[in-house]
């Protein structure tokens, strides 16, 4: 019967998601998506930088509100413009480690991610004088081996909310900040990309979004911590 094996096809595919790439799973061990607390407080996280202009544009906004933020950075985008890295830190804002090719691809060939995490840690290091202790996996895809290796290079697997699912079209800033709105709750980590994997994206209108959100949950009475802070984890390795 056609409509059973489909039925079947599409249970494998919804549990093979739950268990390796649903942002609130644990079922492979500690990956927060949020802080326990009842405290109006937030985490922005930003993934697949960094890409100028809009990288900058998105820090103008959040020295603007005088909020700190952190950036899961892909490696060889860090090695096109690491003056970008470096204005992230020199902003105060947390660097974390994204590996080092966006492509699902390396994860399959190797399903710890080891060769690209040290690769991708290395270059921060070299173009930032930092060694994240924080690691988001690309689609926050995970693995028992993936997160093995990460205990032993001492980096903490970080999940977190997609502040809206349809940043891969480049929807309008009201879109994102209408979707961010809804996905709000006290100790979350949201995920927006100020970026696209290793392509040149177009994100013009994440830090209107952003510009607009954060304006509105300040005055709730939200304030904002980077990852580590909220969390209570160091930033960087010694």
């Amino acid at each position: 019967m056609p409509w059973l094996i489909l039925i079947i096809l599409l249970a494998i595919v919804f549990f093979a998601y739950r268990l390796f790439m649903w942002p609130r799973s644990k079922v492979f061990g500690y990956y927060p998506y949020q802080a326990k607390t009842r405290d109006r407080v937030l985490a922005l996280s930003f993934d697949d930088g960094p890409n100028p202009p809009f990288t900058e544009q998105l820090l103008a906004v959040l020295a603007k509100h005088e909020v700190k933020a952190t950036f899961f950075i892909i490696g060889q985008n860090l090695e096109k413009f690491p003056e970008t890295a470096r204005a992230i830190v020199a902003a105060g804002h947390t660097l974390g480690n994204h590996a080092y090719n966006h492509n699902l691809s390396a994860y399959l060939k190797d399903l710890s991610l080891k060769a690209e995490i040290i690769k991708t840690q290395d270059l921060i290091r070299k173009f930032t004088g930092k060694k994240p202790a924080l690691f988001r996996s690309p689609w926050l895809i995970r693995s028992p081996k993936l997160f093995r290796e990460l205990k032993t290079l001492g980096l903490t697997p970080i999940s977190g909310i997609f502040g809206t699912q349809k940043e891969l079209y480049k929807p309008s800033a009201q879109l994102i900040y209408r979707d961010a709105l809804r996905k709000i709750k006290p100790g979350r980590i949201l995920v927006f990309h100020d970026g696209f994997g290793l392509k040149t994206a177009d994100r013009s209108r994440l830090p209107l979004a952003i510009d607009r959100l954060l304006g509105d949950l300040k005055a709730r009475g939200y304030s904002f911590l980077t990852v580590d802070s909220l969390l209570g984890l160091k930033p960087y390795q010694d």
